[in-house]
């Protein structure tokens, strides 16, 4: 079964230390994270086109043609992944065991035509047409905050930390292994349907004033 994000909107920042630490400190203040883990995501390209760059290119901009996909599991723990697709602003995403995403990180793509899903058919016509190959990995903690009574939640993801072993991926202590020394960034999401309450954007303006805009989308419907 697919599942489908809810939110219409997103909006990411990068944001200093300092500033996470004082979202944090306000944001738990007024509610509890409705969730908090690690998160491990595999981005996939074409051979034709360059490596991605780092977290925010992935996100999907308005007119987009080609779909973005990615394997992501959370906690550690790969024994069930999530396919990811994203386009013009809209993920879809299905599950994937773990023997099965082992198979296709050793070349195996066959199982895909068994699963009874469009996603599966896509993904598989994107590798075997698009010519679509494994490329940078990213490791991240993420905290999510829900507003209450509104449909807003805001995201803060930690030590993100890139690495090209993608045959790793399902093994994260090989993954710490191959992204120690780096410093991770630090970015900011926020996801609403509608609009951004006027009291979010002012906690936003005294809590990271040095914010920096690096992508926005829209679903479309």
């Amino acid at each position: 079964m697919t599942m489908k994000q809810p939110h219409l909107r997103r909006m990411r920042y990068q944001i200093t230390p300092e500033e996470y630490a004082a979202l944090r400190a306000c944001l738990s203040a007024k509610t509890e994270a409705e969730k908090a883990g690690n998160v491990h995501t595999m981005f996939f390209t074409s051979y034709r086109n360059q490596i991605p760059m780092g977290f925010e290119e992935n996100l999907a901009a308005p007119g987009q043609t080609e779909p973005h996909f990615s394997l992501n599991y959370y906690d550690s723990d790969p024994t069930y992944v999530f396919l990811e697709r994203r386009q013009n602003g809209q993920r879809t995403s299905a599950m994937v065991a773990e023997a099965e995403c082992r198979a296709l990180l050793a070349g195996e793509t066959d199982w895909l035509l068994n699963r009874h899903d469009p996603l599966f058919q896509e993904f598989y016509d994107g590798l075997t047409e698009r010519m679509l190959l494994p490329q940078m990995m990213l490791t991240f903690h993420r905290e999510v905050y829900a507003a209450d009574g509104l449909d807003l939640w805001v995201a803060l993801d930690t030590d993100i930390r890139s690495s090209l072993q993608h045959m790793d991926f399902l093994d994260p202590e090989l993954l710490e292994r191959d992204t120690m020394g780096q410093e991770g960034r630090i970015l900011m999401e926020v996801s609403y349907s509608d609009r951004i309450p006027d009291n979010v954007l002012c906690l936003l303006e005294e809590k990271a004033p040095r914010r920096r805009l690096l992508g926005s989308t829209q679903r479309m419907t």
